[in-house]
């Protein structure tokens, strides 16, 4: 069963430095552990998003690779600019794969 839902991130890092970067890494909030994939009308903060890409190679302060981020690839360079390291965004119309449902 896939659920159309939603989760709650945090801006980390906004790659917008030259035409092809139009990136917004973030942390999850919600639920870390579940598995999702983006739609075709995905969003991140109402801005439409094009790709989930590879994580960025960022460390922690442990050195250790950080593999809590997401890295969203937008549809258009300029919705750079509505975001702010660490705002709250919801990443919406989202497919939640595997979700067990307790009842």
């Amino acid at each position: 069963m896939e659920l159309i839902t939603a989760i709650e991130v945090e801006v980390e890092l906004i790659l917008n430095y030259s035409r092809i970067l139009r990136n917004i890494v973030v942390k999850r909030l919600d639920f870390p552990t579940i598995s999702f994939e983006l739609t075709s009308d995905s969003t991140i903060g109402n801005c439409a998003i094009e790709a989930l890409d590879i994580p960025p190679r960022m460390l922690d302060s442990n050195g250790h690779p950080r593999l809590d981020l997401l890295n969203f690839r937008l549809r258009s360079r300029s919705e750079c600019l509505q975001f702010q390291c660490g705002q709250t965004v919801l990443v919406e119309k989202i497919h939640i794969k595997n979700l067990l449902l307790i009842s």
